[in-house]
This record gives structure tokens, sequence and C-alpha cells, in this order.
């Protein structure tokens, strides 16, 4: 009877201890469901976030039932903006593909350089992996691109 007990107590606590790790990112993913503006600590705290989902995962491309690596300029864009929170601003929640999304958008290097140009890469609020990168000139018209990301476990 005791090894029962023991055990049901081993279990609990192992249930406890998973439920706690899971909830350590509640906060930030309650934030970034809000809809007021998320602030630059908001955004470098869920910057954390995204690298602790992101690790040990590879990132892909995912055009319609095909899936890809990224390339190295699509790499670059992407952790770009990923790779420092100052100076970000927040773009706002939306939904892609069924899962609601919130937007985190830097200057971006436009190959015209007299035309200014922005990335945003937007945030699973659920899972806190990037979901989509996009690039967009101020004026319309001159090739704004965007692709929508998958994330693999790396083995």
């Amino acid at each position: 009877m005791n090894a029962t007990k023991e055990f049901a107590a081993l279990l609990i606590v192992a249930l406890v201890a998973a439920a706690c790790g899971r909830d350590q990112d509640r906060p930030i993913k309650d934030r970034l469901r809000a809809s007021e503006p998320l602030t630059e600590d908001d955004i470098a705290r869920a910057f954390d976030a995204v690298g602790r989902a992101m690790s040990g995962k590879a990132p892909r491309v995912k055009h319609g039932a095909l899936m890809r690596q990224l390339d190295e300029q699509e790499r670059a864009q992407l952790f770009n903006v990923l790779g420092d929170p100052r100076g970000l601003a927040d773009a706002g929640l939306r939904a892609v593909d069924g899962a609601m999304v919130r937007g985190v958008r830097a200057p971006a290097t436009s190959p015209q350089s007299e035309i200014e140009a922005t990335g945003t890469v937007w945030i699973d609020v659920s899972s806190l992996l990037p979901r989509r990168y996009e690039f967009t000139y101020a004026m319309p018209g001159f090739g704004d691109t965007a692709f929508d990301l998958v994330f693999e476990n790396t083995p």
C-alpha cells in the first residue's frame, strides 16, 4: 500500500512540475493576446519566450503543401527582426491560417535605398513560434514579399 501512495505522490509531483513548466510563458502569451500595443519591454520578454519556443526546432518555409529550407536572404530577413528587440514596433493582432498572431515590425534594408521598407514577423500567440514574415515597401507596387513558416524538431 505504501508503494502505491508513493507512486501516486510522485505522479502528482511530476504532473505539477510539468504544468508549471508549460505555464512559464503564460503571462507573455496573455500579453500578446491583449489588444493594447506592446511596449519595448513587452517585445523583449516576448523575444525571450520566442527563443525558448524555437530552441531545438528548425524553421522552414511553407508554400501550400510544399516545404523547403529558408534561403540565405530569407534567414537573414527573419533573424534581423528576431535578433534585437530594441527599436521594434508592435504591428497588432490578426489571424493567419486560423491562428491568432501578433506582429512585430522593424525597419528593413531595401534594395532601393531611396524607398523605405519594413520587415514584420508574425508570432503565434499560442505556440510563440514565428508564423509569417512580411517585407513591405513604404510605396505600393515595389515587390512586397512574404513567406509562411513552420518549425520542425531537429535531431
